[in-house]
């Protein structure tokens, strides 16, 4: 990074220029792919929110310049990424439905104070909405596509017994663990005012009496749960003290192997859950521990198969640098 660059930068964070003035004094183009240009402006806007947090914590200028200098290499790489990632993305035919975008920009719009305060940024950014709006159609479809080749290489990935059985030697504190329990949810996220939380409650309690009835718990995690592990039938895992926010940790309390909990309200929205089993504080043996095992090692390879492919995208993306 140059020290120009970061000595503007010690200006606009520690001094409090304002967003428009950082625009006009750093934009410029920094890297490109192909024929797409990255800016300066593009990788401040990146990285301010850790830039920010920088400004107080750092302990001299130069500290703050060395941090500066590491978030804004991070925000190039990823802005790189991202920019190979859309081209492939776009060569692939993917298509974004604008409601993920509208959605993906709701939620960016809520970590301002107001909506005017987010409409003063996005002006002193020197962008229009639909600029905006673009850009984070772009972000989507380029960590789609990122998901969709990782789990592409995951399952291509070949572990073997004795790959897993040299882990479980290797490591073998990872296998030794507190009382424990497995536990499947399902989840309703719920905005805070009162309506919708009555609503998201209604649902999950309507759930629970189908359940009542005879309904499997994981069939109906996976089509009503709207939490993260709804396609594995809501499966959370092994959880521990400590784990769950304190409102699920009391809920599970005193549950046996195939009880639920009631329905609990905590600060995203609902949750019901169910033990599946219990475990007293001790070591896992291999024959449980290799169900572990093996899909921390596909993730393991197939990590390796997507950095050995974005590198190969890099090579064939002339990808230029000009910092």
């Amino acid at each position: 990074m140059t020290r120009a660059l970061l000595a503007l930068l010690a200006v606009v964070f520690l001094v409090g220029t304002s967003a428009a003035s950082a625009a006009v004094l750093v934009d410029g183009v920094v890297a490109s792919v192909g024929n797409e240009p990255i800016l300066q402006s593009d990788l401040v806007q990146d990285a301010g929110p850790v830039i920010q947090n920088l400004r107080s914590s750092a302990t001299s200028q130069q500290q703050f310049e060395i941090e500066v200098d590491k978030a804004l290499r991070a925000a190039l790489d990823q802005a790189i990424e991202y920019q190979i990632l859309y081209q492939e993305a776009e060569k692939a035919g993917m298509k974004v439905p604008d409601d993920d975008v509208e959605k993906r920009m709701g939620m960016i719009k809520k970590q301002y104070e107001s909506s005017e305060a987010f409409q003063k940024a996005l002006e002193e950014s020197g962008r229009t909405m639909s600029d905006f709006r673009e850009r984070i159609r772009r972000q989507i479809m380029a960590m789609s596509f990122s998901m969709g080749k990782h789990r592409e290489f995951e399952k291509q990935a070949v572990v073997s017994e004795s790959d897993m059985a040299q882990y479980y030697q290797d490591h073998p504190a990872d296998f030794v663990h507190p009382p424990r329990v497995q536990v499947r949810r399902i989840f309703i996220a719920a905005e805070k005012d009162a309506a919708a939380r009555r609503e998201a409650k209604a649902k999950l309690e309507a759930v629970r009496d189908e359940l009542a009835l005879g309904s499997d718990f994981a069939e109906l995690a996976k089509a009503r749960s709207q939490g993260p592990e709804a396609a594995e039938g809501g499966l959370v895992g092994w959880v521990k003290k400590g784990d769950l926010v304190p409102e699920l940790e009391a809920a599970l309390e005193g549950l046996k192997d195939g009880e639920l909990s009631a329905v609990v309200e905590t600060e995203y929205g609902f949750t019901m859950m169910k033990v599946e089993a219990r475990e007293a504080e001790g070591a896992t043996p291999y024959e449980k521990a290799s169900q572990e095992i093996e899909p921390i090692l596909r993730k393991k390879l197939g990590d390796e198969h997507y950095q050995k492919w974005m590198g190969g995208l890099r090579k064939r993306g002339n990808v230029r640098v000009f910092m």
